[in-house]
């Protein structure tokens, strides 16, 4: 079981959406953009389209490897990635988060939050962003 997500990664994946991307057991990658998400705990819940579908059913068949990252004004302002194994359930993809990196540029780039623990990661997060709500969002 992964880690759980931050009040600040749920918010910020809740109002601006994700980037996910899945890749053939060979490599060849493929990128969806989903507008709205819903977290549980360490759970991304994406609603996906038929077309969405058809694009990565078959990458997740032969690798269940998926990896999210925030939308839009999020891919800068709430630079993670997350990391975990993905299954589609109806019109949902769902991703299990097993590891989280920090995107954000310069010394921190790619640092592991996720085996930092729930509260330290909590912590990091506090000491370096001030927004845990994103501009604009309900």
């Amino acid at each position: 079981m992964g880690i759980e997500l931050t009040p600040r990664m749920k918010n910020w994946i809740e109002a601006l959406g994700v980037h996910v991307a899945t890749a053939t057991a060979k490599g060849y990658p493929t990128v969806i953009v989903a507008e709205r998400c819903r977290v549980e705990k360490n759970i991304i819940r994406i609603p996906i389209t038929a077309r969405q579908k058809d694009q990565i059913a078959g990458n997740l068949a032969e690798n269940k490897n998926v990896a999210v990252a925030p939308g839009q004004l999020g891919a800068v302002r709430a630079p993670y990635q997350f990391k975990g194994k993905g299954k589609i359930e109806e019109n949902e993809l769902v991703v299990d988060v097993e590891q989280i990196y920090c995107t954000k540029p310069g010394a921190e780039a790619g640092l592991r939050l996720d085996v930092m623990g729930y509260e330290k990661m909590k912590d990091f997060e506090e000491s370096r962003w001030k927004d845990i709500i994103p501009p604009g969002a309900k």
